[in-house]
């Protein structure tokens, strides 16, 4: 699938300044990734240039779900959705959600509906709108990053202090429901994959490579992500 923007797409759009506004949970709301695309484009693609606008939020969801063990309620994309697009107005969304709408819980059928449910209607909203939507596949889980107890299927109490030893599994389900095209978006954009091939290839150079604390990526991580929208996005090949 060809880029939503590239040189002459970007010159040619509707708006003088293209906006871009990213949705999400911690991952996104760590701004890393947005910083590190957002610098390449001012660098490389200044004129018109393409407005990047982060706005994710720590513990959120798209399914409206919360383990038990969590701290709080987590919040849901779709108690603050209507006012962020009133606010930015943007020309295309990206979303990227699904690392804790399983909660750090085994699959279940119920969950993953509630996740399919939040998903589609955060795309339809946005497409009410008049924005394009992006979904990204969550990103993996690594197990072997993670400083916690993992803990097995026949366990209780799972949260994001002590998740499900096989909950990459249940990312990779939701992942693959994505791309299969089912949900109505403009686009989806894999993230899992590169961030997978990138985990293997550092622990290959160094057994004791960290993704972060293994729900959150490392800085290597987000530059991984960061590369992978500007190819996706801007059909950009970035050092």
């Amino acid at each position: 699938m060809l880029p939503l923007f590239t040189t002459k797409k970007t010159e040619n759009h509707n708006s003088a300044q293209p906006h871009i506004l990213f949705l999400g949970d911690s991952i996104t709301a760590d701004g890393q990734y947005i910083r590190l695309a957002g610098e390449w484009l001012k660098k490389h693609r200044p004129h018109p240039g393409v407005r990047l606008t982060a706005r994710g939020v720590p513990s959120e969801t798209a399914s409206g779900l919360s383990e038990a063990a969590h701290p709080f309620p987590r919040p849901c994309i779709h108690e603050r959705l209507t006012g962020e697009l009133a606010e930015a107005s943007p020309d295309v969304v990206v979303a990227c959600y699904g690392m804790n709408d399983g909660i750090y819980h085994p699959y279940s059928a119920e969950r993953f509906t509630a996740y399919q449910d939040g998903v589609r209607r955060l795309s339809a909203q946005i497409h009410e709108a008049g924005a394009s939507v992006v979904l990204l596949t969550p990103p993996p889980f690594d197990a072997l990053s993670m400083n916690g107890p993992l803990l097995p299927a026949e366990a209780d109490g799972f949260s994001y202090l002590a998740p499900y030893k096989e909950y990459d599994r249940v990312l990779e389900h939701y992942a693959d429901w994505l791309l299969s095209g089912g949900c109505p978006a403009d686009r989806v954009i894999d993230l899992r994959t590169p961030l997978l091939q990138h985990i293997r290839q550092e622990r290959s150079l160094n057994a004791a490579y960290r993704y972060g604390d293994g729900i959150h990526p490392d800085a290597s991580g987000h530059q991984v992500i960061a590369h992978t929208l500007l190819q996706e996005l801007f059909g950009a090949e970035p050092e």
